[in-house]
């Protein structure tokens, strides 16, 4: 699948759902907290063509920004309508704990640990280059969890390819998503160790 380079492609990005039936019972809420900007500095700040910064409608499923072999700001990469951001980033957490032995439930309860996601960053980007271009993409995240110290979770994930494609963006903000996973878990492993 091929998309304008400069229009808003609508490229939709699936996180496979675990599920476990034992253990800690936890509800994850995940909160978009991402900054956009009009003209950023560098194409790893979220940005949106048509200056559509302030509609949480839009941003909110924005993942990623299209730009042409000398790095300039094309069109824009979003989730179809009913799908955000927070979804994602959620589901992957979400994977992270049921893989360590947790019990993800839906709305909370008296049994239930309560998990806060806050998104900081979370944006797919491409990088050009002479014999071959890269798209990345990275997350840096804070998970909030009753009675524990904060968690930092950061990662970056990049691909290199000649041209990009729409499911390219979606390839690798999946793998961007499956390194969140990765390294939720570690962390709740180390924890879980001390």
């Amino acid at each position: 699948m091929v998309g304008c380079a400069t229009s808003r492609s609508v490229v939709d990005v699936t996180v496979p759902v675990l599920t476990g039936t034992t253990g800690q019972k936890v509800v994850i809420t995940t909160i978009d907290e991402r900054a956009f900007e009009a003209k950023p500095r560098s194409a790893d700040i979220p940005s949106l063509k048509g200056g559509e910064i302030n509609d949480r409608a839009i941003t909110g499923r924005a993942y990623a920004r299209k730009r042409n072999g000398y790095g300039m700001a094309l069109g824009d990469v979003v989730l179809p309508s009913g799908r955000t951001v927070s979804q994602l980033v959620g589901s992957a957490v979400a994977n992270a704990y049921t893989q360590s032995g947790y019990q993800v439930v839906e709305g909370p309860g008296t049994d239930a640990r309560q998990v806060t996601v806050h998104v900081k960053e979370f944006w797919t980007w491409f990088s050009p280059g002479f014999a071959s271009v890269s798209v990345n993409n990275k997350a840096n995240l804070t998970i909030e969890t009753d009675g524990q110290a904060p968690m930092a979770i950061a990662t970056e994930v990049n691909d290199g390819m000649q041209f990009v494609t729409d499911s390219d963006w979606a390839n690798v903000t999946s793998q961007g998503l499956q390194e969140v996973t990765a390294a939720v878990g570690k962390k709740l492993e180390a924890s879980r160790a001390q």
